[in-house]
């Protein structure tokens, strides 16, 4: 399991967490933008863009959901069996 780079304890990325990270990278680029153009949508510097794709910085929910708003997606919660 992947660890985020930049913490002081071990922090694992979750399987949730990269799936989500993925579609949202495979659909900016679908969309053909840039992190630029991504930044610019939400009103954040191109840098922390490249640092939440990395899994370098996770961005607050706030900034996830205007992420998700800006590719024109929705988060979709759904459960799972628990074991």
């Amino acid at each position: 399991m992947q660890k985020f780079p930049n913490y002081k304890r071990d922090t694992y990325v979750t399987t949730s967490y990269d799936e989500m990270i993925t579609s949202l990278i495979d659909r900016r680029n679908q969309l053909g933008m840039s992190q630029e153009g991504l930044a610019f949508s939400i009103g954040c510097t191109p840098s922390l863009i490249h640092k939440w794709e990395q899994y370098k910085r996770v961005p607050s929910g706030f900034m996830f959901a205007c992420w998700v708003e800006a590719l024109g997606c929705q988060i979709e919660i759904s459960t799972k069996d628990i074991k």
